[in-house]
């Protein structure tokens, strides 16, 4: 976006869970988190936060950004609700599984779902996602995209989107 350009109308921010808010404990971990999940609860070994961590400063910065736009999670299955996190989600407006919804986030039919789901234009969300395929169907339905690399660089280029705090 040039400085010439008008900054674009953001309604709503829809971020990715895993890998964005949701972490792995051991950062050398470059497997899924929901297959890391799934793999735990099989075995019965699923200790939470001895494998996950939140993001708390990506969620405190999304906390008060909230107060200025809506702000979703998009995810791919279903870690988001295990009772130790689902109470640690209170400041999104809905969740949205692909799993559940029969979408595919790597292609951007699902991100006009999404739009149509919350009731705005894709050209009025924002896309937060730490996986370049899922970034790039976005862009093709439409969406203003940002690739997560890390909070830092998330502030500095969600701030080229929306006033933030």
């Amino acid at each position: 976006m040039t400085e010439r350009q008008q900054t674009p109308m953001i309604k709503a921010i829809v971020s990715d869970f895993s890998k964005v808010v949701l972490l792995p404990v051991n950062d050398q971990y470059t497997g899924g988190l929901n297959a890391l999940y799934r793999d735990l609860k099989s075995q019965n070994q699923l200790d939470f936060w001895r494998y996950f961590l939140l993001n708390r400063d990506l969620l405190e910065w999304y906390t008060v950004l909230s107060e200025r736009v809506d702000l979703y999670l998009f995810t791919a299955e279903y870690i988001q609700e295990d009772p130790a996190v689902s109470n640690e989600l209170g400041i999104f407006k809905e969740i949205f599984s692909a799993a559940r919804l029969n979408l595919k986030k790597d292609e951007p039919q699902a991100y006009a779902t999404i739009a149509d789901m919350i009731g705005v234009s894709p050209e009025q969300l924002l896309y937060v996602d730490d996986k370049q395929q899922n970034c790039d169907a976005a862009k093709q339905a439409r969406l203003f995209v940002v690739r997560y690399e890390s909070n830092e660089q998330i502030v500095r280029d969600v701030g080229k989107f929306c006033a933030y705090p």
